[in-house]
């Protein structure tokens, strides 16, 4: 269940586990927030060079996040669960033992947390984490090996806020920071602006799991659920897939940066050829100070050939009874999942079926916000709203387990939830649409 609490005992086990792959923070140890500067007449580098100049680093992530952009490479921990199963690699070594995902993620926020201000973790927890929550059925076919949880814990950030460059870090585990910096943006200055590349980067062609005929079927019984009071509303993913060599990956993240900037895009280099590249829009979870904000979507009509056509499309949207029925539902999931773990009275949705424009698509988005109660951290809030509600369906246990009926492959990384978790309790996390993951010398986008 979603109240489920790891005990003390279990908690202070994995703490020691964790302790001796990489110690707790130094006693005395500081955050830090460094402003950048480079000289020269161009100013100093945009996002994309400086991205281009760090990707090739161990445990490179590329996140938009607040507005701006965070960079992380070479990380101090790794942690990863697979079928209960972790796996933490640190200074000292590997370690594998049992242990679910929402515990793992609780344990290190013990074992790392307090003194190590400045310190993030960042990474995804696939849908299919979902499973340790509620009892659901049996998930479909796992043939990507992908993790259900993958952060990585950085202690040093290059955040951009669209006009200047700071280095984040922290002493806590080591005196220099994970880059130098001033040396990489001076490199990313003197490159041209990255070119997105041309021409085809999958070699054998896109097949769909379910084919076409599969998946009208799939719609089909789930319309008949829906007639007969089984689910109000459920979210179906059919994937496509293609065999894509991983030296295509960045040019293929480049090439959806470019047709859909996305206010939550986010570049994950798992090592070993995996990745998961995202362009996603829609917010899962915000938390700062203890406040948290949700923004769900729902409804989606195509951007116009013209102004009037455009403005059509959107006044269409605002004005369907259907799409804002569906948002409101959803609204009401993300309010009860909210309210499980937010003070008592504090959950309200100030902005409602608002209209959001991207540059291919409008959505209808809504804004949930709560204030947490003292005692819950992150660990908890995600016990309480994982997975996100729009990516589920209403009522959101049955709609999972329906999924799980009807989908042919597992989620994994896709309609989870990825970007960062501070070691302070702070949080940023998107909901995993529109992203791809690749593993085992193929691409699968849900």
């Amino acid at each position: 269940m979603w109240s489920d609490r790891p005990s003390g005992k279990r908690r202070e086990r994995l703490v020691r586990r964790l302790h001796a792959i990489l110690p707790p923070p130094r006693s005395g140890s500081r955050g830090s927030k460094t402003p950048l500067r480079v000289s020269g007449p161009k100013g100093p580098p945009a996002p994309e060079p400086v991205a281009e100049e760090l990707r090739g680093e161990p445990g490179f992530a590329w996140l938009d996040s607040d507005g701006g952009h965070r960079l992380h490479a070479r990380p101090l921990a790794t942690l990863a669960v697979r079928g209960r199963r972790a796996t933490v690699d640190g200074p000292a070594g590997r370690a594998t033992f049992a242990a679910s995902g929402f515990d793992l993620l609780d344990a290190a926020l013990a074992a790392w947390g307090g003194l190590g201000a400045g310190a993030t973790l960042v990474g995804y927890l696939g849908y299919e984490l979902g499973g340790e929550l509620e009892s659901l059925p049996k998930p479909p076919l796992d043939d990507l090996g992908l993790p259900d949880l993958h952060l990585s814990l950085y202690d040093t950030a290059l955040r951009w806020d669209g006009r200047n460059w700071t280095l984040e870090a922290t002493n806590a585990w080591r005196e220099s920071t994970a880059f130098e910096a001033e040396r990489l943006l001076a490199a990313a200055q003197r490159r041209n602006d990255p070119e997105v590349a041309a021409g085809p980067l999958v070699p054998d062609g896109v097949i769909s799991r379910p084919s076409r005929g599969g998946f009208e079927a799939a719609v089909t019984r789930i319309v008949e659920r829906i007639a007969a009071g089984e689910i109000f509303q459920m979210n179906l993913c059919r994937r496509l897939e293609a065999k894509l060599p991983a030296a295509h990956l960045w040019p293929l993240y480049r090439r959806l940066r470019a047709a859909s900037p996305a206010a939550h895009g986010a570049f994950l280099d798992l090592g070993k050829g995996r990745a998961v590249l995202s362009i996603s829009p829609e917010l899962f979870l915000a938390v700062r100070g203890g406040e948290v904000e949700s923004r769900p979507i729902k409804g989606t009509r195509p951007r116009g050939a013209n102004p009037r056509e455009d403005r059509a499309l959107a006044r269409e949207l605002l004005e369907s009874e259907k799409d804002r029925a569906e948002l409101t539902m959803i609204v009401d999931v993300v309010r009860n999942d909210l309210g499980r773990v937010c003070a008592t009275g504090s959950v309200e949705v100030p902005d409602h079926a608002e209209l959001m424009s991207l540059p291919t698509v409008h959505h209808t988005v809504s804004t949930v916000h709560g204030r947490l109660r003292p005692e819950v951290g992150p660990a908890e809030l995600l016990r309480a709203a994982f997975p996100p509600a729009s990516i589920t369906g209403a009522p959101k246990i049955q709609a999972m387990a329906v999924i799980a009926a009807e989908e042919e492959r597992r989620r994994g990384p896709a309609m989870g939830a990825l970007g960062w978790i501070s070691l302070g309790g702070d949080l940023e996390l998107a909901v995993a649409i529109r992203t791809a993951a690749a593993a085992r010398g193929r691409i699968a986008y849900h």
